[in-house]
């Protein structure tokens, strides 16, 4: 087999990072690379995941709900199809797969992840929410099975390449950007009457709905932070975050002379989905370049605790760290929904947050947790409860 053939599967195919990911390959394969996706699965997007059926040609589907398989055997009679969180536990785990793509949104990606890495395989990661609720174990696997994790994310995917160029002990540290999201420059006083589709109308990046509600709230950027503590093994107090609303320069690395080293390019999440699918190899993108002089100047500003309240909560959950991460994870994603079907106002996520931390900390005061998956499982159903039960 030569060394650019790969057996991919690909998690959350249907999602933006799934679609963008199934793009970056179809141009690889144009060029000598030979990927083949073996795998798929998806949420609810039955037509589109039918087309990418006929495109791909893989032997294995997993889908959310059983309801859908026949509308998928009408036109694939020949195609296995499968559901479920057992389903997808197959799908991670099929014979002969060198990368798993991991794409999927919120907590059920952990599982997907855990399930990869424990045949030591290479996960190309999108999914944030392993490493914020699971990065303990995910470490555990890792150094016993030794398999990879490449992030997808452009931040953490740039500091990778920064990393190149020195010792990890030469770190002083590391710089992850933040654009600032659509309210970057709106009053506080304002905020409270901001609409679900203002929200959604993020400055640079085309993502998914929760993950630009996320980054207007910065709720995005908490994640990050932790999730570079657990991918580079960094302590909190080196991981700063900076305002750069152009999106051009996607994180710095410090090193302890004083360099600081950039990795810069286009606002495109396929610029390092192809890095992940190539690693450690570059190859030409196809895509748009960065023309530094249409850009004439790179701007940066200090992060507003004020500004992002929900910010300080996230890195807070982080540092306390046990189970608070997943259960300020399950608490995003349904003050998300709510808010994205106009139940509660902006404001309220990162005041949701803020009570959501309190009471896991009352509740879990003097006591040694472990943080196993049934922990994290039990803290993830808690918060999801209480989230929902806040502001009636």
């Amino acid at each position: 087999m030569p060394e650019s053939q790969r057996r991919v599967t690909i998690l959350g195919s249907t999602g933006s990072i799934g679609c963008q990911t199934i793009d970056v390959i179809e141009r690889l394969n144009k060029q000598d690379y030979a990927f083949s996706v073996v795998g798929l699965s998806a949420g609810k997007n039955i037509d589109l995941l039918s087309r990418q059926i006929d495109r791909l040609h893989p032997s294995v589907v997993c889908i959310r709900e059983r309801s859908k398989v026949q509308t998928l055997y009408k036109r694939f009679p020949h195609l296995r199809i499968l559901t479920g969180e057992e389903g997808l536990k197959k799908v991670c785990r099929m014979d002969g797969v060198d990368l798993v793509v991991n794409a999927l949104t919120g907590a059920v990606g952990l599982g997907s992840t855990l399930d990869s890495l424990q045949l030591g395989r290479t996960v190309a990661l999108a999914n944030k929410e392993s490493l914020v609720i699971g990065g303990e174990l995910i470490g555990e696997l890792l150094a016993k099975y030794k398999g990879k994790i490449l992030p997808i994310d452009s931040e953490h995917n740039a500091l990778v390449q920064c990393l190149w160029a020195g010792k990890r002990a030469e770190v002083a540290r590391v710089i992850i950007t933040a654009s600032g999201g659509p309210f970057l420059n709106t009053p506080t006083e304002e905020l409270v009457h901001v609409r679900p589709e203002q929200a959604l109308r993020h400055p640079n990046w085309l993502m998914g709905k929760r993950i630009s509600v996320d980054s207007a709230t910065m709720v995005n950027k908490g994640f990050e932070v932790i999730e570079a503590h657990y991918l580079f093994s960094l302590p909190y107090e080196k991981i700063d975050v900076i305002i750069h609303p152009g999106s051009v320069i996607h994180s710095f690395v410090e090193y302890c002379d004083g360099s600081i080293l950039a990795e810069l390019a286009a606002p495109d999440m396929r610029i390092p989905i192809q890095y992940a699918l190539v690693y450690p190899a570059r190859v030409e993108t196809g895509l748009p370049r960065l023309d530094l002089e249409k850009i004439g100047r790179i701007e940066f500003e200090a992060l507003s605790r004020e500004q992002f309240p929900a910010f300080a909560t996230v890195l807070s959950a982080g540092q306390i760290g046990g189970t608070a991460p997943a259960a300020i994870n399950a608490a995003d994603e349904v003050l998300v929904d709510r808010f994205l079907k106009g139940k509660i106002p902006f404001t309220a996520l990162a005041e949701g947050l803020g009570t959501i931390l309190s009471r896991h900390m009352d509740k879990n005061t003097g006591t040694k947790q472990r943080v196993d998956f049934s922990a994290i499982l039990a803290a993830d159903k808690w918060a999801r409860k209480e989230a929902r039960d806040l502001f009636p």
